[in-house]
């Protein structure tokens, strides 16, 4: 389910924001999993989930970005 929620939002952020929101939002992701671990939550967050989490967060910010594109290219 968080696969599907980071997709979500790295897609949303392709279709407005550029590459700073995107390193940004990897970033704040890398803090929000030590949190998360440092809290002792359930469901651990490893070195592996934690990078799918950020390949899925940057192949959906690219399908937004291209998205974007397409969808300014179309409004002309």
């Amino acid at each position: 389910m968080s696969v599907i929620a980071v997709a979500a939002a790295g897609m949303l952020m392709g279709l407005k924001f550029k590459a700073p929101a995107l390193i940004a939002a990897t970033a704040l992701l890398l803090i929000g999993s030590f949190a998360w671990n440092g809290l002792d939550m359930p469901g651990d967050v490893t070195v592996t989930r934690f990078l799918i989490l950020a390949f899925a967060l940057g192949c959906a910010y690219l399908v937004g970005l291209s998205l974007s594109v397409h969808l300014s290219r179309d409004s002309r």
